[in-house]
């Protein structure tokens, strides 16, 4: 029997305990958690309002509040971090996760961050865009995680740029010029691009750069032996929902000799005029835009083109759509050719619908380096530049592509003389919708001009025909007009902006002009071939969506065709916005007991706040559970009942109670404990017990020796508390409650958990009573994750007068269930005992 009582009573093994002035430190680092997410979620609401298009705002609000949303998650993470400890770190991997893809969208206006000056691809990915550039980052992304085929090759890192920038003093100089034009004025543009870019090309490329250029392309010839590279532009920025199309040079089948020199006109192309006015015309900083480079293997291309895996004029179509020419693919993109066109399904990946086009000549690589035009021999003009083996590969790539990303993406690929596919490039896809039961107007007193063409961007506007026949001509389009100029340039983006419509002779929806055209939602036709034949001077309208030009402002057409087109533009403000807002807003995490609710599983910054604020609260509880000495640093709550509650205050200072040993009723200081209190003492000490039948009694007597009642907590009841904190560890006779509560006059900051656990009585006594208190909590909001005897319920976000009133009804609820196992011998009783205490607390339903 002795041995068998040692047993009984023998202490459970310890827990690592906390000191106070540990947890007072935690306690500061869930409090900074706590203001961070509501900031954070401040931020993200309004954000969410704005996006319902009922406020004005523009690019700066966008990125303000994303920079804020950025600092506050960091932060959040850290804190977690800092409070829980290394199980947490998965998080920071997480957050530069959710941050690669928010890049994706827009670009970063943050500081250029330190890293090597060149990389290979397959150490990139999506994940790194912020240092190698958007470009570049997609093809290490398809090389080392689709396991897709791209070119070898390396990237020239942006702090290699800021590196090369700041080794010549350039950054001050080139803002000044920057800030001083005005960028609608082409002339003055001009000039200013002239002068910028003569800096940069006089500018010697740093002895450590260029060495370590050298170095990687030298690395990569051991690789690869034949052929030259590509230097490839790859801004931050570029390549994201900004497309920068063709604003940009790449120099094609380069070698050693002149490496160095391409690499730094592609960093001078960053300030041609076309650049710039695309740049400052979407309230982008020049200075957050570091121009990144890609060095890539070139790829002798038998045939080369673009993917885009929806139609961008009609995305309902279920088909991806493959452009392609002989040779390389610079001539496509340029405009200079007409492409061949295979409409392919997205189910069967065959070619539905084909177009042929000829194909007169080619671009091609020169064995001394530089690319060369050549003829296509004629009898092979026009044929097919693909055949269905290579539309099928390509259609198979491309959907992968679009998987990956989830969503539309515009894909530049190449195949070599041996029949081996590449993919080189891959972007967001911008697209645009027509509504389908639009009433077309009365056109029969409209003169047709001409018709036909490829619709590039649809709708339509109208003006004085203008006719430009070389960029030098640009600077003097006048505004409101319709333009025609000869081939879809990227340099007609400085016009974009002033333009009514636009028609060139040759082009493409593929084109580098097109993918601007719709940028800008300027109404587009290419390919018109009767366009030089417009007369200059008329007034016409220009129906893109019709491709169709008539003479005379067809007013009630325009209008009808602007309010047919929902522009799914990439680059609209509400596009950019909701498109942020899915790594941003979404929120995936909801249910803290869900197996998956784990730091892997956190897809957006809004899971990230949601499940730190939940573990946060969870290490916190812990905590304040195994805080050591307790009785050492506590004060004695002097109270009319005889519970010996002792108070550990976390955020005093601990000199101003020194020698004081009581604290009164009316010196709590503790919000949530002062509602909790209130309602213990309205509520009373029981008089005397709930009636007992004997059976309870005994349960009573034999649960009392049989379970080990000093392990979790000690015989004293404990709270530690703060002004708006309290976790309250309570000691009832055999049964314990812990209530956590913050009460804050924000929402967000407010939750309430109480745990209860144990009791005098026989288990089906005890689970009676913890389903007795479910029942009641789940009346009040309460959501409950126990199971047995052991009761876990939480609420949260309440205001502070409901978290008040409902710690008040908890505290009056502990009152009356306190011993109520021993009476509840049966089903019956219980359910008594609910309604009457559902009645006392003022919880019946309506009707009961």
């Amino acid at each position: 029997m002795k041995k068998w009582l040692s047993n009984v009573f023998e202490k459970a093994p310890k827990r690592s305990k906390a000191t106070l002035s540990t947890v007072q430190a935690k306690f500061n680092d869930f409090l900074e958690i706590l203001d961070n997410n509501n900031r954070v979620l401040k931020i993200i609401g309004d954000m969410e309002e704005k996006a319902q298009g009922e406020y004005l705002f523009d690019i700066n609000y966008i990125r303000a509040s994303l920079n804020e949303i950025r600092q506050g998650v960091r932060e959040i993470v850290e804190g977690m971090i800092s409070l829980g400890g290394e199980s947490y770190e998965g998080l920071r991997e997480r957050y530069r996760k959710i941050d690669a893809e928010i890049s994706r969208v827009l670009p970063e206006n943050r500081p250029v961050e330190k890293d090597s000056f060149t990389i290979p691809f397959g150490e990139v990915g999506c994940d790194r865009a912020w240092s190698v550039g958007s470009k570049s980052a997609q093809l290490g992304e398809m090389k080392s995680r689709l396991s897709l085929p791209t070119p070898d090759g390396f990237a020239i890192s942006a702090w290699a740029y800021k590196h090369f920038v700041d080794a010549n003093d350039l950054q001050t100089r080139v803002s000044r010029c920057i800030d001083a034009v005005d960028f609608k004025q082409l002339g003055d543009l001009r000039g200013v691009s002239e002068e910028i870019q003569a800096m940069v090309s006089s500018s010697p490329v740093p002895n450590d750069l260029a060495d370590e250029i050298r170095e990687r392309y030298a690395e990569l010839r051991e690789r690869v032996p034949k052929g030259g590279v590509a230097l490839r532009s790859s801004a931050i920025g570029e390549d994201t929902l900004f497309s920068f199309a063709g604003q940009y040079e790449s120099f094609l089948n380069v070698g050693a000799d002149d490496l160095i020199d391409r690499y730094r006109d592609v960093l001078a192309s960053k300030f041609t005029p076309q650049a710039i006015y695309y740049y400052l015309s979407h309230s982008l900083s020049e200075a957050d835009l570091a121009m990144a480079v890609g060095c890539v293997t070139m790829v002798d291309s038998a045939s080369s083109g673009v993917i885009y895996t929806r139609d961008p004029i009609r995305p309902e179509d279920d088909s991806l759509v493959i452009y392609s020419i002989y040779g390389l693919g610079k001539y496509l993109v340029d405009g200079t050719l007409m492409p061949d066109v295979f409409r392919v399904s997205r189910d069967s990946l065959e070619a539905e619908h084909t177009e042929i086009e000829e194909k007169p000549v080619k671009l091609v690589t020169c064995a001394e380096r530089g690319t060369t035009e050549v003829p296509v021999p004629e009898a092979e003009q026009g044929l097919p530049s693909l055949d269905e083996d290579q539309v099928r590969q390509l259609a198979e790539f491309a959907l992968k592509v679009e998987e990956h990303y989830g969503g539309p993406h515009d894909i530049e690929w190449a195949i070599d003389p041996e029949g081996r596919p590449f993919l080189l490039q891959a972007r967001p896809l911008r697209v645009i919708e027509t509504k389908a039961d639009v009433d077309e107007p009365d056109l029969r007193w409209f003169k047709v001009l001409a018709s036909g063409g490829t619709t590039v961007c649809p709708g339509a506007g109208s003006g004085p025909v203008f006719h430009v026949d070389s960029p030098d001509g640009l600077p003097g389009v006048p505004e409101g007009v319709v333009l025609v100029y000869s081939n879809p340039c990227p340099g007609l983006v400085t016009v974009m902006g002033k333009v009514k419509a636009l028609v060139t002779e040759v082009g493409s929806t593929a084109s580098h002009m097109a993918t601007l055209a719709r940028e800008y939602n300027v109404p587009t036709l290419v390919g018109l071939k009767d366009a030089s034949s417009l007369p200059v001077g008329t007034v016409a309208t220009v129906d893109a969506t019709g491709q169709a030009i008539y003479e005379g402002e067809a007013s009630e057409l325009i209008k009808i065709r602007n309010l047919d087109v929902q522009v799914l533009d990439d680059t609209g403000i509400y596009t950019v916005l909701n498109r942020l807002l899915e790594s941003i807003a979404t929120l995936k995490l909801l249910n803290p007991d869900d197996a998956d609710f784990l730091p892997e599983k956190c897809d957006t910054f809004h899971d990230i706040t949601r499940f730190v604020h939940q573990r946060a609260m969870e290490e916190m509880f812990s905590m304040g559970q195994n805080l050591e000495n307790k009785d050492r640093v506590a004060l004695r709550l002097k109270a009319d009942i005889p519970l010996n509650v002792n108070i550990i205050y976390i955020d005093r200072d601990l000199s101003t109670l020194r020698g004081k040993k009581w604290i009164q009723e009316d010196e709590i200081g503790s919000a949530p404990m002062e509602a909790l209190w209130a309602g213990i003492m309205q509520e009373g000490w029981p008089s005397q017990g709930r009636p007992a039948d004997l059976k309870g009694f005994m349960s009573v007597m034999t649960t009392g020796f049989a379970t080990d009642t000093r392990g979790e907590f000690s015989e004293n009841s404990f709270a530690v508390l703060g002004k708006e904190y309290m976790i309250l560890s309570l000691r009832l006779g055999y049964h314990f409650t812990t209530v956590e509560a913050m009460c804050t006059e924000l929402p967000s900051n407010n939750y309430i958990r109480m745990q209860y656990k144990g009791g005098g009585a026989s288990h089906s006594r005890r689970a009676r009573r913890i389903a007795l208190m479910v029942e009641i909590l789940s009346r009040m909001g309460f959501k409950h994750s126990g199971r047995g005897d052991f009761m876990d319920a939480k609420i949260s976000y309440e205001d502070f007068r409901v978290t008040s009133d409902k710690l008040r009804l908890l505290g009056r609820l502990t009152m009356m269930t306190k011993q109520l196992d021993m009476a509840l011998s049966n089903d019956a009783i219980s359910q008594w005992y609910t309604q009457d205490f559902l009645k006392q607390l003022g919880l019946e339903k309506e009707g009961s």
